[in-house]
């Protein structure tokens, strides 16, 4: 078992409760719990460092986190070595979702992508369950998949992350959804293309593949995938968009009296209004996550009830707070570039206004994960008042944002979410919103994205003086990774 965060124990533990023998590895040189892990797998080696090829190759299976990357030189070779050959148990290296598939006997639902995912996970959680059916969701969120299998539920709902699809082979689903694809974890693949192939694996073994028609670049490399290989749901698609629907499939319709998501092209299935959730990215991932469920038959009007119930997440996109006319926005968990444009689009959704008609101040920056900033910098030049930067990669998204022709003025380098958002303070009139939405990952400063939408709101409610009913008590299942 390689890595030893909190999937990487999940399974240590599934293999000592199925008397499976195992050593552990991780590439840190000293972990702050190891003396609990090696009185808790007393049985098992502990191998800290750099990982050794020589030690490596004894193993007839290797167990690897998704926090460690499988395209690292040490896992190519031993790939490499075993690439006309599987060990007595299947594939040469696997991850936590391939053990999960190897004994799961009730319904899986799949859902990846670059943004959305967990909304969605909740939210298809949530109806489930309000229509009855005794559902979990985990995965690369909260839960690890192993640890779902003892709550013995009817119905498992999975968000997977493209590290953990890269080590997944036989996971075999009722639905399955990529909902989008934008550029995240350029340090870790060879471009986008890469990126959204890994991504599409989830479609491999589903009964029912749900597809963003919005998102034309996966919907061809679908139809060449079903084309040139077997797919078992190649005639089983659901279809979902932004646009108004064709017969069949789910979309919006837009009036004078407001948006509204339908199902074919004369079904209404809810006037936008009645949603807590707000901005045309949420109103996809309603009707993602209904498309989802269609298989199986639920009632119509649960749904739909738990659907207007549904609140949403902390850390994304949540309502923290106004203070003298100005709303507070924490988007934490917006850890690449289309996360932040989705964000930036729902709340001010308006193109090329003048400075002094926008209403949007942007806090963003830290660790840019090798990602093109480009497109991010021209909604910003078109719809943000004012920049503040903060973290360890913002020369190159001020850069994208010059070259797309935003003031330099606008344009200010704090260094603390103290700063920020004092500056974003002193800069707000009435009627603005001030949005934390990064487009980076978080550890330049903290320990993941919750920490650091926790420091947001704390600093927010202290200049507010607001007691909050709740923070959170745990980042246990917070990951900065999709």
């Amino acid at each position: 078992m390689v890595g030893l965060g909190g999937t990487g124990l999940s399974v240590a533990r599934y293999l000592k409760q199925k008397n499976c023998p195992f050593d552990l590895a991780d590439n840190r040189s000293e972990l702050a719990d190891q003396d609990n892990i090696r009185s808790e797998f007393p049985d098992s080696e502990l191998l800290l460092g750099d990982f050794n090829y020589e030690q490596f190759k004894q193993y007839p299976q290797i167990i690897v986190s998704p926090g460690i990357s499988v395209r690292s030189e040490i896992f190519r070779a031993l790939s490499d070595r075993e690439s006309n050959k599987k060990s007595d148990k299947g594939q040469l290296i696997i991850g936590d979702i391939e053990l999960f598939a190897q004994v799961v006997d009730k319904p899986v639902i799949a859902i990846t992508g670059s943004n959305g995912k967990s909304t969605v996970t909740t939210l298809v959680e949530k109806i489930a369950s309000d229509c009855g059916i005794k559902t979990i969701a985990g995965g690369n969120l909260g839960i690890p998949a192993l640890d779902l299998l003892a709550t013995q539920s009817d119905l498992y709902v999975l968000e997977l992350s493209s590290f953990q699809l890269e080590t997944t082979y036989s996971l075999k689903t009722l639905s399955a959804i990529v909902l989008n694809v934008s550029e995240d974890h350029m340090d870790r693949y060879n471009g986008l293309d890469d990126y959204r192939q890994v991504k599409t694996t989830i479609y491999n073994n589903t009964d029912w593949v749900v597809i963003n028609k919005d998102e034309q670049q996966l919907l061809k490399l679908f139809k060449n995938k079903t084309q040139n290989e077997s797919c078992p749901a190649a005639e089983r698609c659901i279809y979902f968009g932004s646009e108004e629907p064709q017969t069949g499939e789910y979309g919006l319709q837009k009036t004078q009296d407001g948006d509204y998501l339908l199902k074919k092209s004369q079904e209404t299935l809810l006037k936008a209004s009645e949603l807590r959730l707000k901005g045309v990215y949420n109103y996809l991932n309603v009707l993602a996550a209904i498309a989802l469920l269609e298989p199986l038959s639920l009632d119509r009007e649960k749904m739909l009830q738990a659907v207007r119930e549904y609140a949403g997440l902390e850390h994304r996109c949540e309502w923290v707070a106004q203070i003298n006319g100005v709303d507070f926005y924490n988007d934490s968990k917006g850890t690449n570039a289309g996360a932040t444009i989705a964000a930036i689009n729902g709340l001010e959704p308006e193109d090329d206004k003048s400075y002094a008609q926008r209403q949007l101040i942007l806090i963003a920056g830290g660790i840019g994960k090798g990602a093109d900033f480009t497109e991010l910098g021209k909604i910003i030049k078109a719809r943000v008042k004012y920049l503040l930067l903060m973290g360890e990669d913002v020369v190159q998204i001020e850069r994208a944002v010059l070259k797309a022709g935003m003031a330099s003025e606008r344009i200010i380098h704090v260094g603390s979410m103290q700063e920020a958002v004092e500056n974003a303070t002193e800069l707000a009139q009435e009627g603005d919103t001030v949005l934390l939405s990064p487009a980076c990952a978080s550890f330049d400063m903290y320990a993941n994205y919750g920490e650091r939408g926790n420091d947001f709101k704390a600093i927010i409610y202290e200049r507010a003086e607001i007691k909050p009913d709740h923070m959170a008590d745990s980042q246990e299942g917070l990951r900065d990774v999709s």
